[in-house]
């Protein structure tokens, strides 16, 4: 138990809770805007001042979120293959975080209304 503690001990020196703290708002930024974008397609609002339809609002929203996302997603696989761990664990903890992420995107998507 002590050998866990002094591991969570050094990953707390090294910005650990940061670092997960600003993924998570990451994640809820794409979120958010994958929301709005997918709102914009239901919707048959013409937007800024009648320049744009909404459905290329829509999906120039989505496209940015996915784009973000992608990026998010790879920043965390940066820091996952940092780790000293196995590559097995590696991947298993990819996985949860994909899993997250995409589950944060579908309850976000689900308040949008």
């Amino acid at each position: 138990m002590g050998k866990f503690w002094r591991k969570y001990l050094a990953l707390l020196d090294t910005d650990f809770t940061t670092q997960v703290f600003d993924n998570i708002k990451n994640l809820l930024v794409c979120a958010l805007l994958f929301a709005a974008g997918s709102n914009a397609l239901h919707s048959d609002h013409s937007l800024f001042l009648g320049l744009l339809a909404s459905s290329l609002t829509g999906w120039g929203l989505i496209a940015v979120s996915a784009i973000l996302m992608l990026l998010s997603v790879s920043d965390g696989l940066r820091r996952l293959s940092r780790l000293p761990y196995h590559t097995a664990f590696q991947i298993i903890l990819f996985l949860i975080y994909l899993v997250l992420a995409l589950r944060v995107v579908e309850i976000v998507w689900a308040f949008r209304a």
